[in-house]
Order: C-alpha cells, then sequence, then structure tokens
C-alpha cells in the first residue's frame, strides 16, 4: 500500500513537472507554444486583411501606367494640353459619325435626342436623390447633367438648329480641357503621373460611393414595395 502511494506520488510529480518545462518552453508544445501559435493566426489574419489593399494599389499603379503611356505622346513623363486634346479630336469625330445617322455632316436635334443617355434613367432611380446621397457622402455634389435640349443648344454655337463637326469638336475640346484642367492640381499646365493616380483614385472613390447610394435607394424602393 505504502509502495503504490509512492508510485502515484513520483507520477504526480513528474507530471507537475512536464506542465512546468512545456510552459516555460515554446518549442514543447506548451501554454507559451498555443498562445505563440494564436499570435501567429492573428498576424496571418492581418496580412490577409492587408492583401486586397496590396492589390489596389497595384491594379492602380498599372492603370495609370497604360493611361499615362497612351497620352504621353513625346514621352516626356508629362502630359500637356494638346496631347490631352488628341484623343479627345479622334473620340469626337468617331462620336459624331455615330449620331449623324443619315450622314449629312450635320447633327439634327432628333438625331440628337435618338442617342441621349440619361444612365439613372436607365437604373430607374431618382437622379436628385442619388446626387443628394453623393453630396452628403463625399461633400461634393454629383456632375449636374442638362436635359438634351439644353445641351444641343448650347453646341450649336450659331442657333442655324445643327450642330456641324467644328461645334462638336469645340464642345468635346471645352469639356475635356476642364478635366485637364481639374486633374493638374498645381496648374503648370502639365499632368504627371502622380496627379493622374490622385484623379483615378478620386474617380474610383466617388464611383465607389455612388454605386453604394443607387443601391440604398433600390434596397429601400423594394423595402416599401
Amino acid at each position: 500500500m505504502k509502495m503504490r502511494k509512492l508510485v502515484m506520488t513520483a507520477m504526480a510529480l513528474a507530471l507537475v513537472g512536464n506542465f512546468q518545462m512545456a510552459y516555460a518552453n515554446p518549442g514543447a508544445g506548451g501554454l507559451v507554444g498555443v498562445e505563440s501559435g494564436v499570435s501567429a493566426k492573428r498576424s496571418e489574419g492581418a496580412e490577409r486583411s492587408k492583401k486586397p489593399q496590396r492589390d489596389h494599389a497595384i491594379k492602380l499603379r498599372h492603370k495609370v501606367k497604360r493611361i499615362f503611356n497612351a497620352l504621353d505622346l513625346d514621352d516626356s513623363d508629362t502630359i500637356t494640353l494638346d496631347e490631352w486634346l488628341v484623343k479627345t479630336t479622334k473620340k469626337a469625330e468617331k462620336h459624331f459619325d455615330r449620331i449623324d445617322t443619315n450622314d449629312d455632316n450635320l447633327i439634327s436635334l432628333e438625331e440628337f435626342l435618338a442617342v441621349g443617355h440619361d444612365r439613372d434613367k436607365d437604373l430607374e432611380v431618382d437622379s436628385e436623390a442619388i446626387r443628394a446621397c453623393v453630396a452628403d457622402a463625399t461633400g461634393e455634389a454629383a456632375p449636374e447633367r442638362p436635359d438634351r435640349n439644353t445641351e444641343f443648344d448650347r453646341i450649336d454655337t450659331n442657333d442655324d438648329g445643327f450642330i456641324d463637326p467644328d461645334e462638336f469638336l469645340a464642345a468635346k475640346s471645352e469639356k475635356a480641357t476642364a478635366k485637364f484642367n481639374a486633374i493638374d492640381a498645381d496648374g503648370d499646365g502639365a499632368i504627371t503621373k502622380q496627379e493622374l493616380a490622385e484623379a483615378l483614385k478620386h474617380q474610383r472613390e466617388f464611383e465607389r460611393v455612388r454605386r453604394d447610394c443607387v443601391e440604398d435607394q433600390r434596397e429601400a424602393d423594394d423595402l416599401i414595395g
């Protein structure tokens, strides 16, 4: 009986000693090892959460490089207004031809209205509510588009009831120049890669907010029925 008690006591002491060694030695798989494993998992989780941010940054750098290289025609590492408008001119010519369906080299009001596009109308959402939502979220109002009749009258500068190629190009160039000046943050007459990157980030954030506002309005409409 005494011998059995001695054996049980020895076993208990051995277990206590092993426990203390495991706690003190992380490599032994004890409590410190468990805590290290938890910390490692937390680090892995934090690293995974950073991955989308790194991916977005990489995609943005690639996008900036592609767009910048396409517009920087003289490889000067800056984009001038003249370079900026080269693409505008090409796009304006193609756009004019699409609208001028009867190929008379003039755009009538009927032809102009036929290609009218209002994405808010297509999405069946309240444009005013969307603009208010965007303004509240970003602190800046979404650009308000004039109605198509007003836009036609603005482009038709000689008031003959038609838009000719020169008038159409002038309107497109005016809009493109305004965008150029907005991106050229320091106003030196040239856009750098950094300025282009900032403009693209701002545009992406603005569009994200707008999509959220549209989705909120749709969900509210669905809830109301």
